[in-house]
């Protein structure tokens, strides 16, 4: 992965027993900034942080997998902290809360469930991948997406992502399907783990599918969640994603999650809409 990291770790205390509040300090650098406000960050970038942070309170052989978020406001750039505690202790089935905290207020939280590893003997033709996406190879990346030129930005600064139809800024109304890839690391040092991969894409999935004009309405997702099945494999995670939306003002975006293997999860998104 080429360029600086998207999240700088400032100071992370050992993680404590699962009894106490495990904090860390980090700075969302410039390659986390979304779509909306050039002063906060694409919804991904934390969404991944906080992924980070769960999968540090993990207990042995165990993975995420559910992780909801619900955003509070915006994610500013610069200094946040995450707090982490063990809900639910367990060795079979743990849960995980956790909250990002900014400017003095909590711009999200997060609840996940961790499940063991464990080996299953499953009757012929269970737990096959679902058919797979076309590949990414020989797709082309799309160009850039709202940050203006020579701003920095989560995309296509810090993720690339590969259409495998349709230019990113035309609606969508039967959905979009593509690949991304994170092209920095989250942290310094660190290879991104599936989920992490999964939690930066997933975020991408209203936006991509969304089935009305970009420069007429606002279409901002309130909450993630992800459901992951198995643990995704690769740098690259394949979404195909429909968003539906109703006069009320509101909206839901639902994502199917993929692997070169096969489908691996699913990703959801309420949407707050109005015209700009």
């Amino acid at each position: 992965m080429a360029g600086g990291p998207i999240v700088t770790v400032v100071d992370e205390a050992p993680v404590a027993g699962s009894e106490e509040t495990a904090t860390g300090r980090y700075v969302l650098e410039p390659a986390a900034r979304g779509p909306w406000d050039p002063g906060s960050a694409h919804g991904g970038a934390p969404s991944a942080l906080l992924a980070r942070a769960i999968e540090a309170r993990a207990g042995e052989s165990q993975r995420i997998s559910s992780l909801a978020t619900t955003f509070l406001g915006p994610v500013p750039l610069g200094p946040v902290e995450v707090r982490t505690v063990v809900a639910k202790p367990g060795s079979r089935l743990q849960v995980v809360h956790a909250e990002l905290r900014a400017g003095g207020r909590v711009a999200m939280e997060a609840q996940a469930v961790l499940l063991r590893r464990g080996r299953v003997a499953l009757p012929p033709g269970v737990g096959q991948p679902w058919p797979e996406l076309a590949p990414p190879e020989g797709l082309a990346a799309a160009p850039r997406w709202f940050v203006a030129d020579g701003q920095e930005g989560f995309h296509p600064g810090a993720i690339e992502i590969r259409p495998l139809e349709g230019e990113l800024r035309t609606p969508a109304p039967r959905g979009r399907s593509a690949w991304l890839r994170l092209l920095r690391p989250l942290v310094a040092g660190e290879t991104p783990t599936g989920a992490q991969r999964a939690a930066a894409a997933a975020d991408f999935g209203n936006g991509l599918s969304c089935p009305v004009p970009m420069d007429d309405f606002v279409f901002v997702n309130c909450d993630l969640h992800v459901a992951l099945h198995r643990d995704p494999a690769g740098e690259w995670i394949g979404v195909r994603a429909r968003t539906e939306l109703d006069g009320a003002g509101t909206g839901l975006t639902t994502t199917e999650l993929h692997d070169a293997a096969g489908r691996f999860g699913t990703a959801t998104q309420t949407l707050f809409v109005d015209a700009r």
